[in-house]
């Protein structure tokens, strides 16, 4: 089943990007020392920000766009063509402010941040949006493990000491170009190399594609710059402590999240291809409806599970000093939900269907509600606020995004759902008084293994038969 395939495909890499760094952070950090760690990530934080711009939308819009014309050679020809050229010009634009940046404003590690700049000179080879709307998952994700493992090797040949923080930055950034090059090698297998060149593209339909991934470019970057305010207010309102704490227990919540997000960013391109023909309704309904229940099997109990073994997870994991992640991380756990819903809702009607804006707007409320908010108690609740106001701004985010979503809220109308939260109840109890009684790394591993057992049991015996109709359902 393709939708199934490129849900491993896709969960499979994110569990992979989330393994690469835990292999290498170690020996990079032994090898260039608090400094070299510091100063390569510090600068790659700042390159983000402009490829975050280079892109502007130009990914989701291109997968959107490229899943609604795959049946017409055509037209894939003329969007691929137009969107490609609109990439190349915000990219253009980009590197040389990065550029004039860097030259003016950057006096210690210029190098450095010369060499960052190859992240931005990737963005011009990269094609996945075209991939991914053609629902071929499997080209990105290939050539995405290839390149890091590559990276990889070479940074446990070539990076010995701190003086290789300029080499380290060259391997991770030419890795990253080097993986989307080499996309190119299938894109003239879908795309007439000759007629992509001949092809004129008028300058209106060019302007009002770039228009329509500036829409798409809002929802990308207010999560983005969302997330990072968090962070930042809760810094100038407190101390870096409470900074650390919350941090960590954004990073675990996300795991969880990457999953089910894997099966979204999935589903896009079908629920973008379905509501472009019209005479599908009743198909785009049901891939909504199984949509829904399939990210919803995933998040309730990947809630319960993260809730019960927080607090033995966190002694072992992160050590002394940390303890106080562990509330942080069962508030945060409780976003789960709501932001699944957001997602599944927001990605897969409110910006398949073109209506981008409306899912910014929603955005907008629950943004502007969560800085208020933050502002207002962090002072006084340091991270555990923090993470309230975030559990808060995502469930409003939903309630906007349901009344933009009124014709298909009843998706949400199902009994599977409810008794999902059931079945998730049952797995909670024996785990979590397993974590009472035992600590330890090993004490997690049988609480991880048991809830999947037990979830896994409950599902097979007593959903067996709506689970598969809500598989055939993504297979049709």
């Amino acid at each position: 089943m393709k939708v199934l395939k490129n849900f491993l495909y896709t969960s499979g890499y994110q569990i992979f990007s989330i393994i690469v760094p835990i292999i290498t952070t170690p020996y990079i950090s032994r090898r260039l020392g608090p400094s070299g760690v510091g100063v390569n990530a510090f600068s790659l934080s700042m390159v983000q920000v402009f490829v975050l711009f280079a892109y502007l939308g130009t990914q989701k819009y291109g997968n959107n766009i490229i899943s609604k014309n795959r049946d017409s050679p055509s037209r894939l020809l003329v969007c691929f063509k137009s969107i490609y050229l609109n990439q190349i010009l915000t990219t253009t634009v980009t590197l040389f402010l990065y550029f004039f940046y860097v030259i003016n404003f950057v006096d210690k590690y210029q190098q450095l941040y010369l060499i960052q700049g190859l992240y931005l000179v990737s963005v011009y080879f990269d094609v996945s949006w075209f991939f991914q709307g053609k629902e071929d998952f499997r080209t990105t994700v290939v050539r995405g493990m290839g390149s890091k493992l590559l990276g990889m090797t070479l940074i446990f040949v070539m990076i010995h000491g701190p003086e290789d923080t300029l080499l380290y930055g060259l391997i991770l950034a030419a890795s990253s170009v080097m993986a989307n090059v080499v996309m190119w090698l299938y894109v003239w297998r879908e795309i007439d190399l000759k007629q992509f060149l001949l092809k004129k593209i008028h300058l209106k339909p060019f302007i009002d594609q770039l228009k329509a991934i500036i829409t798409y470019f809002i929802p990308v970057a207010f999560l983005q710059l969302t997330t990072l305010m968090y962070q930042l207010i809760l810094g100038w309102n407190t101390n870096n402590i409470q900074v650390a704490y919350y941090a960590n227990a954004t990073k675990i919540v996300s795991i969880p999240l990457y999953i089910i997000t894997s099966f979204i960013t999935v589903m896009f391109p079908r629920m973008s291809y379905e509501l472009s023909m019209k005479e599908n309704d009743n198909k785009s309904n049901s891939l909504l409806k199984s949509s829904i229940e399939i990210t919803m099997l995933l998040s309730v109990p990947l809630t319960f599970g993260l809730i019960a073994i927080s607090p033995n997870f966190v002694s072992w994991f992160f050590g002394n000093g940390f303890s106080q992640v562990s509330p942080v991380m069962i508030v945060l756990s409780l976003r789960i939900v709501p932001a699944t819903l957001n997602e599944a809702f927001g990605y897969l009607y409110l910006m398949a269907s073109g209506r981008a804006l409306s899912y910014s707007r929603a955005l907008s409320v629950g943004g502007v509600v969560s800085l208020v908010l933050n502002y207002c108690v962090t002072l006084s609740g340091g991270a555990i606020a923090t993470a309230w106001v975030a559990v808060v701004s995502e469930t409003l985010i939903l309630l906007v995004i349901l009344s933009f979503s009124a014709s298909k809220i009843k998706a949400l109308r199902n009994s599977l759902i409810t008794r999902s939260i059931l079945y998730s109840i049952v797995m909670f109890i024996p785990i979590y008084l397993i974590g009472r009684s035992a600590k330890g790394i090993q004490t997690t591993i049988i609480q991880i293994v048991l809830a999947i057992l037990i979830y896994g049991t409950l599902i097979l015996v007593f959903e067996r038969h709506n689970l598969l109709n809500s598989l055939r359902s993504l297979k049709r």
